[in-house]
């Protein structure tokens, strides 16, 4: 299961997990679901009206992936797994990582307010991802837009996606620059960053994130953001606090 973060440290459990897996297989194979999960924090819970923090929001399902194959969709949240309550996206990576591929799972989700069960069959977690437990193309500065304050950004050109290796599925604004002291800055939001959605709006270029931040209601913004993290690229979901008008 993909993540942004890196562990340091191998909880008892997977230890032990692993363990059994080189005297049964006599190599280490995870579990692997195929999608990017983070975990809800109050302002997520606000934004997507859940009743809870409890569970993992899917940020984003990679293709041709177990997750993709059982039509899991971004935005859901998952909050059980195998009849088993999921606390936090660590929590479902830690359990997802335990089970054997090749197991079949069943999932309990939010979607859109209702709870639906999607089964799915866990693969072999990739050896790339073991490691992990971010002229006319002038910046468009969203100074002044109360939404995104202090971000400027930019279209997603050829030389661009070459500098910040981004793929070409990835569609969007560049983030360009963000003032240190913004909200924005506070909230995640870097430089090299590309801002996928706007309120759940899909972002078509620089000038649209512009225009869609004009229209932005109440005292957040939802965006979801791909990020090439450490080389590992992938979405996740930012509550960014909009800037009061002084």
């Amino acid at each position: 299961m993909a993540n942004a973060g890196v562990g340091f440290a191998i909880p008892i459990n997977l230890a032990r997990t692993i363990m059994d897996r080189l005297v049964t297989d006599g190599k280490i194979t995870r579990g692997y679901l195929g999608v990017n999960i983070q975990s809800v924090t109050p302002e997520l819970a606000k934004a997507f009206n859940l009743p809870n923090e409890n569970g993992a929001l899917v940020s984003d399902v990679q293709p041709d992936t177990p997750a993709s194959d059982a039509g899991l969709k971004k935005e859901d949240v998952i909050i059980e797994f195998n009849g088993k309550k999921v606390s936090d996206s660590r929590h479902l990576r830690l359990m997802v990582a335990q089970t054997p591929p090749k197991t079949k799972v069943m999932l309990k989700v939010l979607r859109d307010g209702r709870e639906k069960i999607v089964t799915a069959t866990l693969g072999v977690l990739p050896d790339e991802l073991a490691g992990r437990t971010g002229d006319d193309n002038r910046d468009r500065d969203v100074s002044g837009v109360d939404a995104l304050d202090g971000v400027e950004v930019a279209d997603l050109d050829a030389p661009a996606r070459e500098q910040h290796d981004i793929p070409r599925f990835v569609k969007g604004a560049l983030v360009t620059r963000v003032e240190p002291d913004s909200t924005a800055a506070e909230a995640g939001v870097r430089p090299g960053d590309v801002i996928q959605e706007i309120n759940r709006q899909p972002v078509r270029d620089a000038d649209h994130a512009v225009e869609l931040s004009k229209n932005v209601k109440g005292d957040h913004v939802l965006l979801r953001v791909w990020s090439n993290a450490g080389g590992f690229g992938g979405s996740r979901y930012v509550s960014v606090g909009i800037a009061k008008k002084k």
